[in-house]
């Protein structure tokens, strides 16, 4: 500062001012060098104002010092960025390491519908037909989904659902279980891809006979991705949807049967051989042909392997609910919004248990608060026999519409008041609680 207020003073002859250099970076100084740089040149050439050949600069060599400086900068800063995000990203590990992860308070906690239960779902076709009544779109199964994760609701897998059914396991609260009937081909080229793209597991009855057979029908291949994409394979019989018939007015709950029971077990038979060229081992679960089946039907399933046998009665499942008579939820209709099956579930939900008391946080005797029941009975016990009353434990915080002064309930917080402020003259403090 002093060499350039020295040449400010200095009467010399400045050497001419050149043009300024206009870049995209910056404007470049009049003389190319600083004040000081160039006072201290001028004080070392003299004062007969000769042009320094230091502070003499090209056009080239001033916008090379303008985009080192420029990079220097980023460099500096980015170097400073870094360090923050590092001290940053440490302090917030270092917190959650020592104090744990608590979620937001504004969070609200998922509700609980139902809880050692299992709300297992039954779907058919999708998009085949376009209007057929128990075919879904792709939208329309997506939805669903996303609807029950949405709402609190878990998937749970066919395994799983087989632990708890057998009390080797547990589930969680709302705990779902997705199953597809028929085998038809949609399972593979519509389901499957939103199953995986939600993570959600499924069981697919399959009709063994129709494989490889029918074109609307999944085949080998289809039925080996589906294992592999998660989905489990189960039994939906060989043949016999051909074998029931239906009553006039097309009901699902009342069936005319034509197979015996020796009948019925030679179809079990030949399903469970065909799953093990399938897949390699057998069946241990069935959906009943629309839903229907009798007590021999019974008997033969069991006979052959069966261990879980679904029908289509709505309900959920609970331990105590037979093995052979699970019941399931038909939310693969035409038209059923997610909202829909979610107040379905909730319909049939148990009601809600009453809220467990809560702990107090302390006892009041007089104007002191324990910790313990027992501490505060203890002193109750004191103050009695030191003034001749009885004394109340009262759990904090307050309750209503009475008021509490420790020795007694009155209707009106300024009655009570009054006794209170009789028992200060006596040296005693009383806090005035609200009781219920």
């Amino acid at each position: 500062m002093r060499g350039f207020l020295a040449c400010l003073h200095i009467p010399v002859a400045y050497p001419p001012v050149p043009p300024p250099i206009r870049t995209r970076l910056l404007q470049a100084p009049a003389f190319g060098c600083s004040p000081a740089r160039r006072a201290g040149w001028w004080g070392r050439n003299g004062a007969n104002g000769s042009e320094s050949q230091g502070c003499r600069m090209s056009s080239k060599e001033r916008r090379g010092n303008a985009r080192r400086r420029i990079g220097v900068g980023r460099r500096r800063r980015a170097v400073t960025a870094g360090i923050a995000v590092f001290a940053t990203s440490l302090c917030v590990i270092l917190a959650i390491s020592l104090y744990g992860w608590t979620a937001p308070a504004g969070a609200a906690a998922r509700p609980v519908y139902y809880a050692n239960q299992v709300a297992v779902l039954l779907y058919h076709g999708f998009e085949r037909p376009p209007d057929g009544p128990i075919t879904v779109t792709r939208r329309q199964f997506d939805e669903h989904i996303r609807t029950l994760k949405a709402a609190g609701f878990q998937f749970v897998s066919a395994e799983q659902f087989r632990r708890w059914k057998r009390g080797q396991g547990s589930i969680p609260p709302n705990a779902v279980l997705l199953t597809i009937d028929d085998g038809m081909k949609e399972i593979h080229s519509v389901a499957l891809p939103i199953l995986k793209q939600h993570k959600v597991p499924a069981v697919a009855f399959v009709v063994y006979y129709r494989i490889d057979r029918d074109p609307n029908t999944v085949s080998g291949r289809a039925v080996r991705e589906l294992v592999a994409g998660g989905v489990e394979v189960q039994s939906h019989t060989y043949d016999m949807h051909r074998r029931v018939i239906r009553q006039r007015d097309g009901a699902d709950v009342a069936m005319v049967w034509v197979m015996d029971e020796a009948e019925i077990r030679a179809d079990m038979a030949r399903a469970r051989q065909r799953h093990r060229e399938l897949l390699g081992d057998e069946p241990d679960m069935l959906a009943y042909p629309y839903g229907a089946y009798t007590p021999a039907f019974v008997r033969a399933a069991r006979a052959e392997g069966i261990r879980f046998a679904f029908t289509t009665k709505p309900g959920l499942v609970s331990r105590a609910t037979p093995d052979m008579e699970l019941p399931r939820f038909n939310t693969g209709v035409r038209g059923m919004t997610g909202k829909q099956v979610v107040d379905l579930l909730r319909r049939y939900a148990p009601a809600a248990p009453a809220p467990k008391p809560t702990k107090p946080s302390g006892y009041y005797v007089g104007g002191d608060l324990y910790r313990s029941k027992a501490e505060a009975q203890k002193a109750a016990q004191r103050f009695t026999r030191l003034t001749g009353y009885r004394m109340y434990v009262a759990p904090h915080p307050k309750y209503k519409p009475h008021y509490w002064v420790q020795t007694g309930r009155v209707a009106s917080k300024a009655r009570a008041a009054e006794l209170a402020r009789r028992w200060a003259r006596l040296g005693i403090r009383y806090v005035v609680a609200a009781s219920g």
